[in-house]
């Protein structure tokens, strides 16, 4: 046994052992919350500001996190990893984050402050400086995270939920302050946002040390291990991002802003029905990370079935009721919002799906497989939207959307057929689930 295995073994943990049964419905039900409260805050803004406002808010925030998200660098999902395999210590886990949060958290404000004014360049001074301001947000959205991966790691899902949760309604609290108060602004809205942050920070450091006793202890082979494992889950969350985002990117770019309202409001609409799915990637990721081979896979497949049974009838219903649900939240000004949630929703149903598959990959230990298939769907992706934004605009950017997770989702079925030896009738519970191939035992610092 190793030294880093012993010191691990050494740190008591009681996490709790609860079935998948549990973890599932425990997320789910905080990912009903948080979509609550996603729903509350974003009929709040877009009532409240109208499109073009509503625009604005999503340009000043989408740069700041795009580069949240390109300074992560798979960290957090690293950690669930190394948490549940136990190959180092708690406090060796959450000193290595930590350190590597600190450098991402200064080059995320260095290149922030260069790229940013540049992207915004075509809205108002008054914007630009808002989005500088809510670059502040970032090394506490960075640093936040991290409690919450180390209990996701123990399975204590109950701790991360709440975690996760602390944002979302620290910002909605907020919001809904404002309006009593009668000042629901832009920059009201901007500086909620950074507030809740910073709440969330506060009381995600304080319920994990509530939880477990860690203290700083540099390991270089931790470290080293986290950084590895996160670069190769970066490339896939990267291009992930390219597709998920570089619509509205782009749509800031070269669209007004009351288009890009309007598509914010109808990717809200469509992405209501993640809810569930993300819950399952979510516990996809711990529970598979603390199983071994057919094991791992038998969780994935279910999981993988449970967001297939979810996603068919939730979407389908949603595209009967996109118009009359989008007037009826949001109001009439969104009412060409309808058709481009529709168009959305057949891609809605695959991004879900793919979810499910990132997270099952990256608890098998082979986190650049996600990368493969959306770094080639972000290449789709750009073609399209460079091709159908300037003659279609926000609708235009939807086909492409629908069409890049579709593409995703053929080449991650591909890629866990063979290279995991998992097919789609194995995730589908028609043929069983086969063994692993017995040389799928991950080497994390591979």
């Amino acid at each position: 046994m190793s030294m880093q295995t012993t010191t691990a073994t050494l740190e008591a943990r009681t996490a709790p052992k609860g079935r998948l049964s549990a973890h599932v419905s425990i997320t789910t039900l905080g990912q009903i919350a948080a979509v609550g409260l996603g729903i509350f805050t974003g009929v709040m803004t877009a009532r409240c500001l109208g499109p073009q406002g509503r625009g604005e808010l999503a340009a000043l925030t989408l740069w700041p996190m795009w580069l949240f998200l390109l300074a992560s660098m798979g960290i957090s999902q690293a950690t669930v990893f190394y948490t549940g395999k136990r190959l180092y210590s708690l406090s060796q886990i959450w000193t290595g984050s930590t350190v590597i949060g600190a450098g991402q958290s200064l080059a995320l404000l260095l290149v922030g402050v260069l790229v940013i004014p540049l992207a915004l360049r075509h809205y108002s001074l008054h914007v630009r400086d808002l989005s500088l301001v809510f670059l502040l947000a970032g090394p506490m959205a960075i640093m936040g995270a991290y409690p919450a991966s180390l209990l996701q790691g123990q399975l204590d899902f109950t701790s991360f939920n709440l975690i996760k949760l602390a944002f979302p309604f620290a910002y909605a609290m907020g919001l809904a302050l404002l309006f009593w108060l009668g000042h629901v602004s832009l920059q009201g809205v901007v500086v909620c946002q950074i507030v809740a942050y910073g709440l969330a920070l506060a009381f995600g450091y304080g319920l994990l040390l509530a939880k477990v006793r860690i203290r700083f202890v540099w390991q270089s082979h931790a470290c080293l291990g986290l950084f590895s494992f996160g670069w190769k889950t970066q490339l896939g969350s990267v291009s992930d991002c390219i597709n998920r985002w570089s619509d509205q990117l782009l749509l800031s770019l070269f669209v007004p802003p009351r288009e890009l309202g309007l598509y914010a409001v109808a990717v809200t609409v469509a992405s209501a029905v993640l809810l569930i799915p993300q819950g399952l990637a979510i516990v996809t990721l711990a529970a598979g990370s603390n199983q071994e081979g057919a094991e791992a896979g038998r969780v994935i497949a279910r999981l993988f079935r449970a967001s297939l049974l979810w996603l068919l009838p939730t979407c389908f219903a949603l595209f009967l009721a996109a118009r009359w649900l989008t007037i009826l939240v949001f109001g009439p000004a969104f009412e060409d919002s309808a058709l481009a949630c529709r168009i959305l929703l057949p891609g809605t149903v695959a991004l879900g799906l793919n979810q499910v598959l990132y997270e099952g990959a990256r608890a098998l230990g082979q986190p650049a497989i996600p990368s493969y298939a959306q770094g080639a769907a972000a290449a789709v992706t750009l073609l399209g939207l460079y091709l159908f934004v300037p003659r279609f605009g926000f609708i235009g950017a939807a086909m492409v959307s629908t069409v890049a997770y579709s593409c995703v989702l053929i080449l991650m079925l591909a890629l866990y057929r063979f290279r995991l030896r998992l097919s789609l009738a194995d995730l589908l519970g028609v043929g069983g689930v086969r063994d692993l191939m017995k040389t799928l035992k991950p080497n994390p610092r591979s």
